[in-house]
């Protein structure tokens, strides 16, 4: 893993990743309608029977990678280009559509289990931060992701596409598309690897507890053979519809979890003197900030930072969100606005408590992973939350993979159909599904053994750096450039000015903060 010699790199990368997306979205759009809504077709085809087609072709492919069938609604769009995903769409008709408490159920699912273990690290990074900015920041970004998860689902509605590549390509320029595509592989391949990292550690943990045999013990061994089994199968399911049902009891483990590490802050069982205390190793063992009690509410030093790049992660589920919208029984916008709200209401709600009762029971030792701070073997308590926390977050990998194999084969279909060298044949033999399947084995190949060299440190590291780089990128920068340019088209120009404003800002910020986060 990249460490400090290397970030000046990394944050190069980072300003020509930003110097692109300016370029796109100050490139001329293939149409500027006045309308909210475009009407016109900006991806014209010389040939009807080429558009039908390819058209057909992309979402056979797409189907494949991710699963599902199309939507009537997306189906239906007589503008869509050729690249059109409807697979993403596809899962409205297989899960028959999802009431609003049951949609945020299914975000509070994927957000949890890998946002709540990080946050107590991040409010003791570098001096710690108060309990006020903590929250406030936690609020802060939560709102936001929520109010950029909701603008894609109007981008939908606005553009009729109900793909991220088509979303670009309607709003931006089809030439930069791969952008979004790239951002999305980045952000969903690095989340898989700290996701793969906490399953690592929680599976050894829980194999000594459960008396397992020696060698199940070792770290790598548990990594390899779980992501043989179950992962391996679940991330080359073609529907997902089967894990819509374990949403519900990935969601009470984080309860159950959450509630045990608030018990073990009230109960002082490792506190000095506690029963546990002395049976934890040293750089587990609590240790408080000696501040002052104003500066325990209210200090906001350097180490905001680091609490910044892990709420923009924990707040993370964007690479789903056209299918959170096409999952919704009934979508509309008021519909889905409600549910994205309940669910990151609850999140928030995982996601303070955990954060300042983690940071209450470690203090400075608090963990990337906080359930590593509790004892292996002797607490029981923290051996069921460890087996909840590992089901969960095994029920939210594939859904995160599945946002990887989106992005990334968008990418690959978009590079074999632009390679005047390929003939036709061998680029359906590269978009057939056994290529695909064996391109997805590789990839999750390479987050298990990334993943078996990552240590406690390197997980920080990884997902500060996702924070800090993508998911800014994601979640806030993106988002706000296709929302500029859609509330371009509103009639209503008075109107609209006031948040045309506010995501020309949160433009600003996402790019000053990804750079000041990078380093």
């Amino acid at each position: 893993m990249p460490r400090a010699g290397s970030r000046r790199a990394l944050l190069s990368a980072l300003v020509l990743v930003l110097a692109a997306i300016f370029t796109a979205s100050t490139s001329t759009a293939p149409s500027s309608s006045t309308s909210f809504l475009p009407r016109r077709r900006l991806v014209p085809t010389t040939r009807k029977s080429q558009q039908d087609g390819s058209a057909a072709s992309a979402l056979d492919f797409l189907q494949r990678v991710r699963g599902g069938g199309a939507s009537p609604k997306a189906a239906s769009a007589p503008t869509k280009p050729a690249f059109a995903s409807a697979a993403v769409a596809g899962h409205a008709d297989a899960h028959h559509g999802l009431s609003i408490g049951s949609l945020a159920i299914n975000i509070m699912a994927d957000l949890c289990p890998h946002g709540m273990l990080p946050l107590a690290f991040g409010m003791a990074s570098e001096g710690g931060t108060g309990l006020a900015p903590a929250l406030s920041l936690l609020l802060v970004f939560g709102s936001l992701s929520a109010y950029t998860l909701i603008s894609i689902a109007r981008a939908c509605e606005a553009t009729g596409e109900y793909s991220f590549r088509g979303i670009w390509s309607r709003t931006l320029h089809p030439s930069t598309a791969w952008i979004i595509d790239a951002g999305i592989t980045f952000l969903c391949f690095g989340c898989c690897i700290f996701y793969s990292a906490f399953i690592g550690d929680l599976s050894a943990a829980l194999a000594q507890a459960l008396g397992a045999p020696a060698f199940l013990h070792k770290r790598w061994v548990c990594l390899v053979g779980l992501h043989i089994f179950p992962l391996l199968p679940l991330c080359l399911m073609k529907n997902l519809s089967a894990l819509q049902y374990s949403s519900i009891v990935g969601v009470l483990g984080i309860l159950y979890t959450t509630a045990f590490v608030v018990k073990r802050q009230l109960d002082g069982t490792y506190q000095m003197g506690g029963q546990f205390h002395a049976l934890i190793d040293l750089m587990y063992r609590p240790q408080k900030p000696s501040h002052t009690a104003l500066e325990k509410v209210f200090r906001l030093g350097p180490g905001a930072i680091s609490l910044m790049n892990m709420a923009c992660v924990a707040f993370t589920t964007h690479y789903n969100g056209i299918a959170y919208y096409t999952e919704l029984k009934d979508r509309s916008l008021p519909r889905y606005a409600s549910a994205v709200g309940l669910g990151f209401l609850a999140s928030f709600s995982v996601f303070a408590l955990m954060m300042v009762f983690g940071f209450g029971t470690f203090g400075y030792s608090a963990q990337p992973l906080l359930l590593n701070n509790y004892h292996r073997t002797k607490d029981a308590l923290a051996t069921g939350s460890r087996l909840a926390t590992a089901f969960s977050i095994m029920c939210g990998f594939p859904l995160m993979f599945a946002g990887l194999k989106t992005g990334f084969f968008s990418l690959w279909r978009s590079n074999i159909e632009g390679a005047s060298r390929l003939s036709v044949g061998t680029q359906k033999t590269l978009l057939s599904e056994s290529v695909t399947m064996t391109v997805s084995t590789l990839l999750l190949a390479g987050i298990c053994g990334i993943s078996i060299k990552c240590t406690e440190e390197d997980v920080g590291f990884v997902i500060g750096l996702i924070g800090a780089v993508l998911g800014t990128g994601v979640v806030y920068i993106i988002p706000a450039l296709l929302n500029t340019k859609l509330l371009a088209r509103v009639k209503d120009v008075a109107a609209a000015r006031p948040e045309k404003r506010f995501n020309h800002g949160l433009v600003a910020v996402g790019v000053i903060f990804a750079c000041i986060g990078a380093y």
